[in-house]
């Protein structure tokens, strides 16, 4: 096994989430990273269990709260890389609230969301990304509802880095990963993803024939209202941008409340460290 390797993957066959853990696993070791520099924290649903195949420092969490306890990561531990990953009905329903939050403050976290448009790990509900009138399995006529855009949300909330990938381009994938963990600011990648066993009908040959890649258009960009304009014209063809839109440097979260050192002096860690050992059996090694 790779240094990164924590056990082999079990999701169902043809899951996307595959190659989410293939890609990101990957941009980890060409990034030089190290296991013990690296939290990944976790909610709910079947992309987050990735926490437990991968090797790194884990934080898994509740239903829709991955960038709180994120948030809570960074600012206590800035010399940390966070990443938090999260699928569309963890992300856009419980979650939405935090996602815009996080990103107005800019705090310097990669958000990943692997988006299958399902509820997959609660058997195939529909999710805040499922497209209206879609035939699903537990309403008898059509989705009534129309579907969170995730880019736009993202763009208007303030994050400093926006972009979607494809689980069909793992390649291409990495290197959108590489990019926004080493981003100064809030990442966020929405991942177009398949669900083969609750969502067969949405298939990887179909998510290719619908992408775009925003290469072609001078992205990524670092104006809002230019990269909104992109992605309004790209998904006004019915197509998906693929890549990454928008990057800009603004202040972190963290060098605003000037919690830029390794370990925020106002936390009393021998605490933590006695409440871990004593109710979880674990040891910490507090380093300054």
């Amino acid at each position: 096994m790779d240094v990164f390797e924590r056990a082999k993957p079990r999701w169902c066959p043809g899951c996307g989430d595959f190659s989410v853990y293939e890609a990101l696993k990957n941009a980890f070791i060409e990034l030089g990273l190290r296991p013990e520099e690296i939290v990944i924290v976790c909610g709910i649903g079947c992309a987050t269990f990735i926490w437990s195949y991968i090797n790194t420092n884990a934080l898994k969490g509740i239903h829709g709260r991955v960038l709180p306890a994120a948030t809570g990561v960074k600012l206590a531990n800035p010399g940390l890389k966070v990443i938090g990953v999260s699928g569309d009905g963890d992300a856009y329903s419980i979650g939405g609230n935090h996602l815009v939050h996080t990103a107005r403050r800019n705090v310097e976290i990669t958000y990943i969301v692997v988006d299958n448009g399902v509820f997959g790990n609660t058997r195939g509900q529909p999710s805040p990304t499922t497209p209206i009138y879609s035939v699903v399995k537990n309403y008898p006529f059509r989705w009534p509802e129309k579907p969170v855009n995730p880019l736009l949300l993202a763009l208007v909330s303030g994050a400093t880095f926006v972009a979607q990938g494809f689980v069909g381009d793992v390649k291409k994938l990495k290197e959108y990963f590489k990019e926004a963990i080493i981003h100064r600011g809030f990442s966020f990648i929405n991942i177009l993803s398949v669900c083969p066993t609750f969502n067969p009908t949405r298939t990887v040959r179909e998510l290719k024939e619908e992408i775009v890649y925003v290469e072609e258009f001078g992205a990524p960009l670092d104006n809002v209202r230019d990269a909104v304009d992109l992605v309004l014209s790209i998904q006004g063809e019915g197509k998906n941008p693929v890549g990454v839109i928008y990057k800009k440097l603004e202040p972190t979260y963290n060098e605003l409340l000037k919690a830029t050192g390794k370990l925020d002096p106002s936390i009393n860690y021998d605490r933590i460290s006695e409440i871990a050992e004593r109710e979880l059996g674990l040891k910490m090694l507090i380093k300054d």
